[in-house]
């Protein structure tokens, strides 16, 4: 008997380690289950449409003019303009979407230039880029702590979490943010310990990228910059006078790559500017009242979704509940992170998740908004969470103690749970029609099995009381029946050319709508409380 301890002793890292492959493995395998299961919701109908080279102008222009149409009609904007090129392209984000920056989208079009348009094809893409992130991971891990273990628990973290995998599958920019954070974080600690120009250009590269992946990696980048700044001031104090001009070269040598990136990002940074106004129109996140309350929720829910992605309805006490023990366990992280690495691990790790955090977070506490409330902002903050848990993993695990909660059984036990939990919410998701994320179109699909079992019925379609009908009427053209008619009105609708017999329904009429049907001596009634579809009476 206590030869068998001894050799379950020997090869317990070897179980360990072969256990952290198959969870990287079946976290790789899930981001190609279901690709094509959820709806096509209305930000990827945009990704699509502007990589396509198309303008939401040109859609309106064609369609919006009190006409009737067929669903596979309005899919031609999901498909190469033809005589288009990347230009096309550029300029649909830069008059119609300045706020998001293009690289994304020039892939895009890259894969529908090679593969054409499909769901499947067009989710192929993020997912490819987040398998990328999984040895990142890795490297990252690796340059913080030295351990081939926390380096493997860090990554099979990431290839199982529940918000990784939900944004992979989702064709939008997100897991390309999600990699050049990582990327770039690696890069910056190479940077440092090595002192040398090709480090700091293959920082300031990557800082290129996620700059021209999405404009709030420029949070990502203000984290850095607090993480040089804090290790220049500690290193002056602890080694004199004498010593100082290394450090301040150190802060320098950032700067210098920072002004690199910016200058190469300016071009769109003077587009982003003289689009201001639009940007504001198209956002308006700051105009959204949220109550502490509410955003303390959505931060619970945000952190956790790295481990957990569980959902009741907003305000269910359960669902915090659940989410409870994953904050705690965050907390503990972080806190044993503070408490037992060496400085410069520390300060990477907090600064990577407080100064894009408290960015965001502060003017919605100060000033009334929301933007620390969306989950896929907070995205710069997400890596050094799942950092920070590995370590905390790692470091009990490998103490060999056999305390109740201190105890090397105790964590590996805890382990599996988190893991379980994290598989629990990803075959959720796997088998859903749509997600949380998925705002403003995730009650598509019921609208969809409305109208689907109400044969020859036919939709209004104006622009919409919030801007959003135009990419969810595409969204739900994919999944549409070829004989559901779709009368597209514009200002004036003429509801004269209504057909006579089958029901009609309204897609989130405007204002003008409404006043222009009721005074028409028609009445409307909404078909579910909880969807944008009405019925004409």
């Amino acid at each position: 008997m206590w030869r068998l301890w001894n050799f379950f002793k020997r090869i317990r890292p070897q179980i360990l380690r072969l256990f952290l492959i198959i969870v990287i493995v079946i976290g790789i395998a899930f981001r190609f289950v279901a690709l094509d299961g959820k709806i096509y919701w209305h930000d990827e109908v945009y990704t699509t449409l502007r990589a396509a080279g198309y303008t939401g102008e040109e859609f309106a222009q064609e369609f919006y003019q009190n006409r009737m149409v067929s669903p596979i009609d309005l899919l031609k904007y999901q498909q190469l303009k033809p005589g288009s090129t990347p230009l096309d392209t550029l300029n649909s984000i830069a008059t119609e979407d300045p706020q998001h920056s293009p690289f994304y989208f020039l892939l895009a079009r890259v894969g529908m230039f090679l593969f054409g348009h499909s769901i499947i094809t067009s989710r192929f893409l993020p997912v490819l880029i987040s398998l990328i992130s999984l040895p990142f991971m890795y490297l990252l891990a690796w340059e913080l702590f030295q351990s081939p273990q926390t380096a493997l628990l860090a990554t099979a973290f990431l290839a199982l979490s529940p918000f990784d995998i939900l944004f992979a599958q989702t064709a939008r920019q997100y897991s390309l943010f999600t990699l050049l954070v990582i990327a770039s974080g690696y890069a910056l600690l190479k940077a440092i310990r090595w002192r040398h120009p090709l480090f700091w250009a293959g920082y300031s590269l990557a800082c290129i990228f996620g700059l021209y992946t999405h404009v709030l990696f420029g949070l990502t980048m203000m984290g850095h910059g607090a993480y040089i700044l804090l290790l220049s001031m500690e290193s002056s104090r602890s080694f004199g006078k004498r010593k100082r001009f290394p450090f301040y070269q150190l802060l320098l040598e950032f700067l210098g790559a920072i002004v690199i990136a910016i200058l190469a990002f300016s071009p769109w940074l003077i587009i982003l500017i003289n689009n201001l106004q639009r940007v504001m129109d198209v956002t308006n996140l700051s105009s959204y009242p949220t109550s502490l309350l509410n955003l303390s929720k959505f931060w619970i829910l945000s952190f956790t979704s790295v481990l957990v992605d569980i959902n009741f309805d907003f305000n269910s006490i359960q669902m915090y509940l659940l989410r409870l023990p994953f904050v705690i366990l965050i907390v503990v992280a972080l806190f044993k992170i503070s408490q037992e690495t060496n400085r410069k691990t520390r300060l990477f790790i907090w600064t990577s998740i407080l100064v894009p955090f408290f960015m965001l977070a502060l003017p919605d506490v100060l000033l009334g908004g929301g933007r620390s409330g969306v989950t896929r902002f907070l995205i710069s903050c997400f890596p050094g969470v799942q950092l920070s848990i590995a370590y905390l993993f790692s470091t009990h695990i490998k103490n060999n103690k056999n305390s109740l909660i201190d105890g090397e059984i105790f964590w590996r036990s805890l382990l599996a749970i988190v893991f379980t939990f994290s598989l629990i919410s990803i075959s959720m998701s796997a088998n859903a029609q749509s997600w949380w994320h998925q705002i403003p179109s995730s009650e598509n699909p019921q609208i969809v099995q409305q109208l689907n079992k109400n044969k020859s019925a036919t939709l209004i379609v104006d622009r919409g009381s919030d801007y959003t009908n135009l990419g969810n009427i595409i969204s739900l053209s994919y999944e549409l029946n070829p004989d559901i008619k779709l009368f597209m009105v514009n200002a004036e609708p003429n509801l004269l050319l209504l057909p006579i017999g089958p029901r009609v329904f309204i897609l989130n009429p405007s204002q003008k709508l409404r006043q222009r049907i009721e005074s028409q001596n028609y009445q409307l009634e909404k078909v579910d409380q909880q969807s944008q579809l009405w019925e004409l009476k």
